[in-house]
């Protein structure tokens, strides 16, 4: 999609910002993740009242009676976006690719970081990282991590396939090393990469991730005539696509199927959220229903 005609899809979401921004303010986020304050503070006794996940039986055997934790709201919580910009990303069977709803949904998630006061970054990977931007507040910011990832695809229009392959591992790493307080991560990737379940293990137990998986439904299913030879974004290894065969098409199918549950489970083993978004999905109308149902449990 044109950079007008992206923009103006973005203006046009841009009044659930607002509602994003509540759903967001519920508990300053820490609600919708992990049900309380994230910064641990100090220990106390143990009242009747209090929840018993939170004894430190660690203090309580040495001390002899029972202890609590306690955590202290952290109110400046920073989000930060990693955004796949790999040839990958360009596939789209309709009017959206993947890259356009990545940058819908970064787009939405950062003007309602900032209607929050919230700081927002953002680290742009392909097959080596593309761009970045700090955690900063205000509308300006969120304007330029709204379009930064528009700006990379543009700039890397028509040049080489990734032959390397997408870095989300390196990307993962990267924002690890770079955010030195507990943040929301949003990790927005079609995940056709390799090497990156235990980078996103080693995020996850230090921040709140939430993998945003964007596909599109030429994942799992082809048109059923034609044939021609295509190059595979990630390798640029050339392919001949006998799209008239069923056994293909079949293939094709189990292939993208097999894909998704690897993906799935990674993100199950590291109890990573997964929100998954088609190219032909409402991104806000998506995001609202994620937070809600996080906000719920």
């Amino acid at each position: 999609m044109e950079r007008d005609e992206l923009h103006d899809r973005i203006r046009r979401l841009l009044f659930a910002s607002p509602a994003l921004a509540r759903a967001f303010a519920r508990g300053d986020f820490q609600s919708v993740f992990r049900g309380r304050g994230i910064e641990f503070d100090s220990l106390r006794e143990y009242y009747p009242d209090d929840d018993a996940r939170l004894v430190d039986w660690s203090a309580t055997a040495r001390l002899g009676k029972p202890f609590v934790r306690t955590y202290r709201e952290e109110r400046s919580l920073t989000v930060f976006l990693l955004v796949d910009v790999s040839s990958s990303m360009d596939q789209g069977s309709g009017e959206l690719s993947k890259l356009d709803e990545a940058i819908l949904v970064s787009s939405l998630t950062a003007y309602a970081a900032q209607l929050r006061g919230l700081p927002v970054g953002c680290i742009l990977f392909a097959d080596g990282i593309k761009g970045s931007l700090p955690p900063r507040r205000g509308k300006a910011h969120a304007l330029a991590v709204a379009s930064a990832a528009q700006s990379v695809s543009e700039t890397r229009r028509g040049t080489e396939l990734d032959r390397r392959g997408t870095e989300l591992g390196l990307a993962l790493r990267t924002v690890s090393h770079v955010l030195k307080r507990r943040s929301l991560v949003l990790i927005l990737s079609d995940f056709r990469a390799e090497g990156w379940a235990r980078p996103l293990g080693e995020l996850a137990r230090r921040h709140d991730a939430v993998a945003v998986r964007i596909s599109d439904s030429s994942d799992l299913e082809l048109p059923r005539v034609g044939s021609f030879y295509a190059a595979d974004p990630e390798t640029g290894a050339e392919a001949w696509l006998p799209l008239g065969s069923k056994s293909f098409r079949e293939r094709w199918r189990v292939s993208g199927r097999a894909r998704r549950k690897a993906c799935l489970d990674a993100c199950a083993h590291a109890r990573v959220s997964v929100l998954e978004i088609d190219t032909k999905d409402d991104p806000a109308l998506k995001l609202l229903e994620f937070f809600e149902r996080r906000r719920a449990k």
